[in-house]
Protein backbone atom coordinates (compact mmCIF):
# COMPACT_ATOMS: atom_id res chain seq x y z
CA UNK A 1 0.00 0.00 0.00
CA UNK A 2 1.45 3.28 -0.94
CA UNK A 3 1.21 5.97 2.29
CA UNK A 4 3.73 8.31 1.08
CA UNK A 5 1.62 11.81 -0.11
CA UNK A 6 3.99 12.76 -2.67
CA UNK A 7 3.99 9.50 -3.85
CA UNK A 8 0.37 8.66 -4.30
CA UNK A 9 0.49 12.33 -5.79
CA UNK A 10 2.57 11.43 -8.08
CA UNK A 11 1.25 8.21 -9.27
CA UNK A 12 -2.47 8.98 -8.85
CA UNK A 13 -1.61 11.94 -11.20
CA UNK A 14 0.44 10.23 -13.61
CA UNK A 15 -2.50 7.41 -14.25
CA UNK A 16 -5.34 10.18 -14.56
CA UNK A 17 -5.66 8.38 -18.13
CA UNK A 18 -5.87 5.00 -17.25
CA UNK A 19 -8.00 5.56 -14.00
CA UNK A 20 -10.65 7.08 -16.46
CA UNK A 21 -10.46 4.55 -19.14
CA UNK A 22 -10.63 2.17 -15.53
CA UNK A 23 -13.79 3.91 -15.16
CA UNK A 24 -15.01 3.58 -18.19
CA UNK A 25 -14.49 -0.21 -18.81
CA UNK A 26 -16.59 -0.38 -15.63
CA UNK A 27 -19.44 1.43 -16.65
CA UNK A 28 -19.62 -0.32 -19.99
CA UNK A 29 -19.40 -3.49 -18.08
CA UNK A 30 -22.32 -2.86 -15.75
CA UNK A 31 -19.76 -3.78 -12.89
CA UNK A 32 -21.39 -2.75 -9.38
CA UNK A 33 -20.19 -0.18 -6.38
CA UNK A 34 -20.03 -2.38 -3.96
CA UNK A 35 -17.05 -4.46 -4.48
CA UNK A 36 -14.90 -1.62 -4.64
CA UNK A 37 -16.74 0.15 -1.81
CA UNK A 38 -16.09 -3.27 0.11
CA UNK A 39 -12.31 -3.14 -0.55
CA UNK A 40 -11.88 0.42 -0.46
CA UNK A 41 -13.61 0.93 3.32
CA UNK A 42 -11.25 -2.22 4.28
CA UNK A 43 -8.25 0.05 3.27
CA UNK A 44 -10.01 3.00 5.07
CA UNK A 45 -9.85 1.17 8.19
CA UNK A 46 -5.53 0.59 7.39
CA UNK A 47 -5.16 4.23 6.68
CA UNK A 48 -4.51 6.90 9.37
CA UNK A 49 -6.01 9.70 8.19
CA UNK A 50 -4.51 11.92 10.30
CA UNK A 51 -0.86 11.58 8.79
CA UNK A 52 -2.67 13.40 5.55
CA UNK A 53 -5.78 15.27 6.15
CA UNK A 54 -5.54 16.26 2.26
CA UNK A 55 -9.53 16.84 2.43
CA UNK A 56 -9.91 18.75 4.82
CA UNK A 57 -7.24 21.11 2.48
CA UNK A 58 -8.75 20.48 -0.77
CA UNK A 59 -12.37 19.92 0.11
CA UNK A 60 -15.45 23.12 -0.19
CA UNK A 61 -17.81 21.43 2.18
CA UNK A 62 -21.52 21.97 2.16
CA UNK A 63 -23.12 22.76 5.31
CA UNK A 64 -27.14 22.05 5.85
CA UNK A 65 -28.54 23.45 8.89
CA UNK A 66 -28.15 20.16 11.02
CA UNK A 67 -24.37 20.42 10.25
CA UNK A 68 -24.44 23.68 11.80
CA UNK A 69 -26.71 22.99 15.09
CA UNK A 70 -24.28 20.47 15.77
CA UNK A 71 -21.24 22.57 15.29
CA UNK A 72 -22.41 25.23 17.57
CA UNK A 73 -23.79 22.83 20.32
CA UNK A 74 -20.38 21.59 20.32
CA UNK A 75 -18.48 25.08 20.30
CA UNK A 76 -20.88 26.55 22.84
CA UNK A 77 -22.15 29.28 20.72
CA UNK A 78 -25.28 29.91 18.24
CA UNK A 79 -25.54 28.29 15.09
CA UNK A 80 -26.48 32.22 13.31
CA UNK A 81 -22.91 32.74 15.51
CA UNK A 82 -21.47 29.68 13.42
CA UNK A 83 -23.11 30.66 10.29
CA UNK A 84 -21.67 34.54 10.51
CA UNK A 85 -17.50 32.94 11.67
CA UNK A 86 -16.96 29.81 9.73
CA UNK A 87 -19.26 29.60 6.59
CA UNK A 88 -19.86 31.43 3.24
CA UNK A 89 -21.91 31.28 0.46
CA UNK A 90 -21.10 29.13 -2.24
CA UNK A 91 -20.52 31.45 -5.50
CA UNK A 92 -20.62 28.40 -7.75
CA UNK A 93 -23.73 27.03 -6.08
CA UNK A 94 -26.59 29.79 -4.95
CA UNK A 95 -28.26 28.96 -1.78
CA UNK A 96 -25.56 26.38 -0.24
CA UNK A 97 -23.16 27.62 2.42
CA UNK A 98 -19.87 26.00 2.62
CA UNK A 99 -17.39 26.24 5.15
CA UNK A 100 -14.64 28.81 5.40
CA UNK A 101 -11.19 27.88 3.79
CA UNK A 102 -8.39 29.49 3.73
CA UNK A 103 -4.65 28.33 2.02
CA UNK A 104 -4.02 25.79 4.91
CA UNK A 105 -7.89 24.19 4.28
CA UNK A 106 -10.91 24.14 6.25
CA UNK A 107 -11.04 26.75 8.77
CA UNK A 108 -11.13 23.66 11.36
CA UNK A 109 -8.09 21.82 10.55
CA UNK A 110 -5.28 22.32 13.02
CA UNK A 111 -1.83 20.92 11.46
CA UNK A 112 -3.75 17.79 10.43
CA UNK A 113 -6.40 17.70 13.26
CA UNK A 114 -9.94 18.38 12.81
CA UNK A 115 -10.69 21.17 15.93
CA UNK A 116 -14.91 20.22 15.55
CA UNK A 117 -14.46 16.05 14.88
CA UNK A 118 -17.09 14.55 16.81
CA UNK A 119 -19.07 17.31 15.37
CA UNK A 120 -18.00 17.20 11.86
CA UNK A 121 -20.08 17.82 8.90
CA UNK A 122 -21.94 14.68 7.68
CA UNK A 123 -20.14 15.48 4.18
CA UNK A 124 -16.78 14.98 6.18
CA UNK A 125 -17.56 11.94 8.37
CA UNK A 126 -18.98 10.64 4.84
CA UNK A 127 -15.71 10.73 3.09
CA UNK A 128 -14.12 9.47 1.06
CA UNK A 129 -17.74 8.28 0.46
CA UNK A 130 -17.12 4.67 -0.30
CA UNK A 131 -19.09 2.93 2.38
CA UNK A 132 -21.29 -0.11 0.98
CA UNK A 133 -24.61 0.46 -0.30
CA UNK A 134 -23.76 4.40 -0.73
CA UNK A 135 -24.83 6.14 -3.80
CA UNK A 136 -24.37 9.38 -2.62
CA UNK A 137 -22.63 12.32 -5.38
CA UNK A 138 -19.22 11.85 -3.56
CA UNK A 139 -19.62 8.01 -3.99
CA UNK A 140 -19.26 8.52 -8.16
CA UNK A 141 -16.91 6.90 -9.34
CA UNK A 142 -15.67 10.27 -11.22
CA UNK A 143 -15.28 11.96 -8.35
CA UNK A 144 -13.12 9.31 -6.66
CA UNK A 145 -10.70 9.85 -10.34
CA UNK A 146 -10.92 13.34 -9.01
CA UNK A 147 -9.77 12.64 -5.47
CA UNK A 148 -7.25 9.38 -6.54
CA UNK A 149 -3.90 11.78 -6.33
CA UNK A 150 -5.06 13.42 -3.13
CA UNK A 151 -6.36 10.86 -1.09
CA UNK A 152 -4.14 7.20 -0.24
CA UNK A 153 -7.49 5.34 0.18
CA UNK A 154 -8.87 6.12 -3.11
CA UNK A 155 -5.59 5.84 -4.72
CA UNK A 156 -4.59 2.32 -3.22
CA UNK A 157 -8.72 1.08 -3.41
CA UNK A 158 -8.49 2.06 -7.24
CA UNK A 159 -5.08 0.32 -7.83
CA UNK A 160 -6.50 -2.85 -5.90
CA UNK A 161 -9.61 -2.56 -7.61
CA UNK A 162 -7.84 -2.67 -11.08
CA UNK A 163 -6.06 -6.06 -9.91
CA UNK A 164 -9.41 -7.31 -8.72
CA UNK A 165 -11.19 -6.76 -11.80
CA UNK A 166 -7.77 -8.41 -14.26
CA UNK A 167 -8.19 -5.03 -15.81
CA UNK A 168 -4.88 -4.22 -17.67
CA UNK A 169 -3.97 -0.66 -19.15
CA UNK A 170 -4.00 -0.03 -22.68
CA UNK A 171 -5.66 -3.12 -23.30
CA UNK A 172 -8.62 -2.48 -25.01
CA UNK A 173 -11.28 -5.34 -23.30
CA UNK A 174 -13.64 -5.15 -20.44
CA UNK A 175 -12.95 -6.58 -16.81
CA UNK A 176 -14.89 -9.62 -15.90
CA UNK A 177 -17.14 -8.52 -13.57
CA UNK A 178 -17.25 -12.36 -12.33
CA UNK A 179 -13.63 -11.96 -11.16
CA UNK A 180 -15.47 -9.12 -8.54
Amino acid sequence: MVTDLAEVFRLGTAKARENLDFRRHLASAHVPDAPFQILASEIARQTDCIACANCCRYSLVAVQPADIHRIATHLGITAEEVTRLYTVPDSEDPGTTILRNSADGCVFLDHNLCMIYDSRPKACRDFPHVTAGTHSLGSRRSSHDRWTPLCPILYNATESYKHLTGYHPRENHTPNPDRV
